[in-house]
């Protein structure tokens, strides 16, 4: 039993109250009521510690407001809280004071507008997946309400039927189990004379041919129990026997039909005799092997959706870094056209489910701009060739960059221009590479640039860096052509 004062009853108290968020119970008006508050709270708070703080933290006291209101009210009075917050920081506390002017402040709304997004939809993913987590619990708490009345089920039928117990044992019992549980496995354990009889299902389920009698011996059955788990449930077993009590456990086999590892759980309960000593222990097995590997599904993307969360942070971290622009909307609308350049990327990934993207969507994706050219000024070949999700990046944004210089300088400069875009597998030894080229034909006279800036980075040191790989830019009259050669296990997906 849990103390009300104790650190887990606190716990308790705790988990209980998230589960209500957000607070919607209330209606809208309330909600609304307590996010202005909040809202003007904090310009309070920002206004009395404005000669406390050195120049350059506008939104210092308006990003916990937008957190709290998105926490306690959910993401669309979270926003209304943003927008809010952000105006107010913009007129009063983000140079020039007083005016909404945009000249100079560009990259610090853009940091804000940053935040407060990610900081929404970081509390509103966090707020479906609770209430997906209540859900499971909800299911979780009912399986175990069942389990219950079922042993309590067995128990009422067993102290009313206690003189008539081996009877009981081989047909009612049995009987009505297998009824109510089909696929589970009924086993049960006469402790006087150490026979432990299984129903077909056990067979099954542990890939043992049936016996004639359908008995197995007790070490036979611990040893078809996985060894890292087998002592622990002969423990579990030999207690539940000697206290005359009930059980639930989790534990691995090895079929020895195909050696296959397997999840079972085990419920049993012990029945004394008249003498009051165990008799009978009772006992059911079900396979949760699918379930097991859910689980760990479940975690798997858990961790891959974070580790790639992560990498495209600082992917758009290191592109806002290197986009250099002459003022903030030179520099918006350069930054602008990378990120969606990322997600063009992105959503192609998400359409195969992650697992592994052909160059020609890619190329498509990336050029979608220009479909209207495909197949008369932009021409595509290649193999079947499926890029890994890091790969992808990548390649996706060389692409962007070299359709956005084609557009500028070279050929889709004018109305005659062409481009090839061409892929390949190589053979070779030791193993085999990975081919692809662009090159431009029909457009105005190439000059080669007198600098290079970071899109020269992006199709040249950055793909070289990503894909361990050799590439070339040539700035031929004729035609700027650009090739990329690495090792095919750097860029398929199976390598990934």
């Amino acid at each position: 039993m849990i103390e009300p004062g104790s650190e887990a009853g606190y716990s308790r108290m705790l988990t209980r109250w998230i589960e209500q968020l957000p607070l919607t119970r209330h209606g809208p008006l309330v909600g609304l009521v307590a996010t202005l508050t909040i809202f003007g709270l904090a310009w309070l708070i920002r206004i009395a510690a404005d000669p406390l703080l050195p120049i350059g933290f506008p939104y210092v006291t308006f990003f916990p407001a937008v957190i709290i209101t998105s926490f306690l009210f959910g993401s669309r009075l979270g926003s209304l809280s943003a927008l809010l917050c952000g105006l107010v920081a913009w007129y009063y506390f983000v140079p020039p004071v007083h005016s909404f002017g945009v000249r100079g402040t560009g990259v610090a709304l853009a940091f804000y507008v940053f935040v407060v997004i990610t900081d929404v939809a970081l509390v509103h993913g966090m707020q479906t997946a609770n209430k997906q987590l209540i859900k499971e619990r909800e299911i979780n708490r009912k399986l175990a309400v069942a389990k219950e009345q079922m042993v309590d089920e067995l128990e009422l039928r067993d102290s009313e039927r206690k003189a008539a117990m081996d009877a009981l044992v081989e047909s009612e019992v049995k009987t009505h189990l297998a009824t109510q549980t089909a696929g589970i496995g009924l086993w049960q354990w006469n402790i006087a004379t150490g026979d432990v009889r299984w129903d077909s299902t056990m067979f099954d389920l542990y890939g043992i041919a049936p016996s004639a009698d359908g008995t197995v011996r007790y070490d036979d059955y611990i040893g078809s129990v996985h060894a890292d788990d087998a002592s622990a449930q002969n423990d579990i077993l030999q207690e539940t026997m000697r206290t005359c009590g009930a059980s639930e456990r989790e534990f691995r086999i090895r079929r020895p039909d195909d050696g296959s590892i397997r999840h079972l759980r085990a419920v049993e309960v012990a029945r004394a005799g008249p003498d009051g000593t165990t008799e009978w222990v009772l006992g059911t097995n079900l396979d949760i092997t699918e379930q097991k590997n859910r689980e760990n599904h479940v975690m798997l993307l858990m961790g891959e959706i974070n580790h790639r969360a992560k990498n495209m942070l600082s992917v758009v971290m290191s592109v806002a870094h290197h986009t250099r622009a002459k003022d903030s909307a030179e520099f918006m609308k350069s930054f602008s056209a990378r990120i969606q350049a990322l997600a063009a990327g992105q959503d192609v990934l998400v359409r195969s489910e992650w697992k592994g993207v052909q160059v020609e969507a890619l190329v498509r994706a990336q050029l979608n701009h220009f479909r209207d050219l495909f197949c008369d000024r932009i021409i595509m070949s290649g193999d079947e060739v499926f890029l890994s999700s890091a790969a992808v990046q990548t390649i996706g944004m060389a692409l962007h960059e070299l359709a956005t210089n084609a557009s500028k300088y070279g050929a889709l400069s004018n109305e005659t221009g062409r481009i090839a875009i061409g892929w390949h597998r190589v053979p070779g030894i030791p193993a085999d590479r990975f081919m692809m080229f662009w090159t431009e034909s029909d457009g105005p006279l190439v000059v080669p640039p007198e600098s290079f800036g970071f899109g020269s980075s992006v199709i040249g040191r950055m793909v070289m860096l990503s894909l361990d790989g050799e590439v070339i830019s040539s700035f031929k009259p004729s035609g700027f052509t650009w090739q990329l050669d690495c090792a095919l296990e750097n860029v398929i997906e199976n390598a990934a």
